[in-house]
């Protein structure tokens, strides 16, 4: 009996309703600006939200007492901010502030299941050098934010850390020591999240530095800027741990934003107007891309239809964002706050009709209800067998 019932709402689901996906709204994080001389907070740290239907952008959220922000992600029907010293937990709906935690060095998130893993680094403007950490991962309730766990320098990181990846319930951390000039590390740690036991890949001398970490077929893609004086790309096999390390030969100083789209991964050299391109098939430069000829401070793809949302900063005005098409034509534009340096893209699912029409026109020689009952063609959950054979289901919402 449980298997006729699993089977005719399966049934039902599959042939009534449809779930079709769609982008809810973007969601930008806007990094503000902070003069460190004076110390005092020239534009303020904003979280903002765009309908793409409308083209309309939204400040929704202004957070106080924060220098700088650093990531923002989705889950779920939440969002939390990696801002200065704070993570913050809001609703994705109504933007309400549900829970905060003070972390001094917070830089990038990443969930998994319960648990939201922090990365961590500092600057000392006393010192000139990092601030020391006994920890430089730090794990949260992702319910309320209360404190889990930590990652201390004996069985963690030993030097500030920054992008997260979560692949094959492995999570993979960057980390840089990016706060201390000339000591830059290359260093991939990896932690079984079914174990919580860590251990790391060494990047070799031109993987210094890594600021990025993409995920493709099987591959992770570290973008690294060694010592600032030129950058390279790691590609590690997740499967085999084997590193592949190649020198952009045309990077002499570093990259800013980088992307993966379709076989390319896309980078852009600090300060410069050239979007480059490294074939992923090939792992050869293939030239630049086309009609992208701005310096862009933070860049994300759309998950559905694969336009490219581009952000341009002067960290004194508002940030154009700049929509693309798959081939690079603009098809739209809009203002957001000052220093857009994160694009989030909430997708849903709504739940569409497909009951096929064609059947209201065959014979009804019978109708069953779920337990295989004859009975009459007013009830609300029932199975038609038409004359030629075939089954309407039929579900009927009053």
């Amino acid at each position: 009996m449980k298997t006729i019932l699993s089977v005719f709402f399966m049934c039902i689901t599959y042939f009534c309703f449809s779930q079709n996906q769609y982008i809810h709204q973007v969601i930008m994080l806007n990094e503000g600006c902070y003069d460190y001389y004076e110390n005092e907070m020239l534009e303020p740290v904003t979280v903002g939200s765009y309908n793409p239907e409308t083209n309309l952008y939204n400040t929704i959220i202004e957070i106080p007492n924060v220098r700088f922000a650093s990531d923002l992600i989705i889950d779920g029907d939440f969002f939390y901010v990696a801002a200065d010293n704070k993570i913050l937990k809001y609703d994705l709906d109504t933007y309400e502030l549900l829970n905060s935690v003070d972390q001094e060095g917070v830089r990038k998130l990443v969930i998994y299941e319960n648990l939201l893993f922090a990365s961590r680094g500092e600057y000392n403007s006393a010192t000139f050098g990092p601030v020391i950490f006994d920890s430089y991962l730090e794990v949260y309730l992702k319910d309320n934010l209360n404190y889990y766990s930590s990652f201390s320098i004996e069985n963690g990181p030993q030097w500030s850390t920054e992008s997260l990846l979560i692949t094959d319930n492995k999570l993979y951390v960057a980390v840089n020591n990016a706060y201390e000039w000339g000591n830059y590390k290359g260093i991939v740690g990896v932690i079984d999240l079914s174990t919580m036991a860590y251990t790391e890949i060494e990047l070799g001398e031109n993987g210094k530095n890594p600021i990025n970490m993409m995920y493709r077929d099987n591959n992770i893609y570290t973008v690294n800027n060694k010592n600032w004086d030129g950058s390279s790309i790691s590609i590690i096999n997740v499967n085999s741990s084997d590193i592949q390390t190649m020198d952009l030969s045309d990077v002499s100083a570093g990259c800013g934003v980088s992307i993966i789209r379709d076989n390319k991964l896309n980078y852009q050299k600090s300060n410069e107007t050239e979007l480059n391109i490294l074939d992923l098939e090939t792992l050869e430069p293939s030239g630049v891309e086309e009609n992208l000829e701005y310096n862009y401070y933070g860049i994300a793809s759309n998950p559905l239809n694969g336009y490219l949302y581009a952000a341009i900063a002067n960290f004194t005005s508002n940030s154009g964002v700049v929509i693309y098409d798959e081939n690079n034509n603009q098809v739209n534009s809009f203002f957001a706050d000052v220093a857009t340096s994160k694009i989030v893209f909430d997708v849903r699912n709504e739940n569409v009709s497909i009951s096929p029409e064609n059947l209201d026109n065959k014979t009804v020689l019978n109708v069953f209800d779920v337990l295989g009952r004859s009975v009459d063609q007013e009830n609300p959950i029932s199975i038609e067998i038409l004359e030629d054979g075939a089954c309407n289901k039929k579900m009927i919402i009053k």
